[in-house]
């Protein structure tokens, strides 16, 4: 009887062993071929007390400060030689950009400025109350300008210009839902908004939401996805697409999707249950062949800090890797790639 427990026990560990390598190999093959020219950025605070804003290598699992700011909810730029982010400390509130070809902080607009334009809008003043949570969400470069939503569980996004050397404020999405996140397909004629909001078309159960197309200008809109928003805890949203504006990544629990705008067609990426766990984030790599999404360990004691884990899935066969898991006390305010 000994003899045979002690037989499965082995035939365990070998079994285990060859899944173990299995795996070992896959992500080695599918980390070899991934281009880390355009590195992932997150602004983050570390536990040991180092905060800013960081470059991540997948291959080597490293990250180097880029900058001290902290640039919340960033984004990169269409060439991704720059990100633009939120900066909400005592030196500086507002809207600034890092080039990230030397590493170059530069201001774009303050908080000062952009009051008075707003206010001129019908819009209400935001006040700087401290360092942590922004009123600014999702800061995007837009044609020759920047756009950005206004206030806190608002709707309303803002564009923002110089126009003869003066900045001037016009609103092109004004919306009593509260909006997540938003892209900007630029068109011949007409440039397309697509919104991650708590609008209801499509289910009218609480916690349903919808992702919308509108043309910038009109009032009409058009339903593309019905989407649960339980999981949207981060500000900026779950919904992500890449730069060719052609398709939608969006998780429905326990899966990942992609929807292509063309065909009206989805395809499953991958699986992700959740225990006490939320999906903060939904990211294209660059060339579009992978995805990174990060997995947020819901706080305890009504914290409001998700401990983070990476994962990386290759978009056309569905395997995927953990990147890495964050220590509990690191905070991440940003990311993208």
């Amino acid at each position: 009887m000994k003899k045979n427990i002690i037989k499965v026990f082995i035939f365990l560990i070998i079994i285990g062993s060859i899944y173990c390598l299995y795996n070992k190999y896959n992500n080695y093959q599918m980390l070899k071929g991934i281009d880390v020219s355009t590195p992932i950025v997150f602004a983050a605070e570390f536990e040991d007390g180092n905060k800013g804003t960081f470059k991540y290598n997948i291959k080597t699992g490293e990250y180097e400060k880029i900058s001290d700011y902290i640039f919340q909810e960033l984004s990169y730029s269409d060439d991704y030689e720059k990100i633009i982010g939120v900066i909400w400390e005592d030196r500086f509130q507002g809207i600034a950009e890092l080039d990230m070809r030397n590493n170059t902080f530069t201001p774009i607009i303050d908080m000062s400025n952009l009051n008075v334009l707003a206010k001129a809008k019908g819009l209400d003043e935001i006040k700087y109350d401290g360092p942590g949570v922004v009123h600014l969400n999702v800061p995007r470069y837009y044609n020759d300008g920047y756009t950005c939503y206004w206030g806190n569980n608002s709707g309303d996004i803002i564009y923002i210009k110089k126009d003869n050397n003066k900045w001037k404020v016009d609103i092109v999405n004004s919306s009593r839902f509260q909006g997540y996140t938003y892209f900007i397909k630029k068109g011949v004629e007409e440039d397309l908004l697509f919104l991650e909001t708590e609008k209801r078309l499509f289910s009218k159960k609480i916690g349903r939401g919808t992702i919308i197309e509108k043309k910038i200008g009109s009032s009409e809109e058009k339903g593309i996805l019905d989407i649960g928003l339980k999981d949207a805890a981060y500000p900026s949203g779950l919904m992500d697409m890449p730069s060719d504006m052609s398709k939608i990544a969006y998780y429905e629990e326990p899966e990942i999707y992609i929807y292509y705008l063309n065909t009206e067609k989805k395809k499953h990426v991958t699986n992700q249950y959740l225990f006490n766990q939320n999906i903060m984030e939904l990211k294209f790599s660059p060339d579009g062949k992978y995805m990174l999404y990060t997995v947020g360990d819901n706080p305890f004691f009504g914290g409001s800090f998700y401990r983070r884990t990476f994962y990386l899935v290759d978009i056309e066969s569905g395997n995927k890797t953990k990147l890495v898991k964050w220590k509990e006390e690191d905070i991440f305010y940003g990311i993208d790639w």
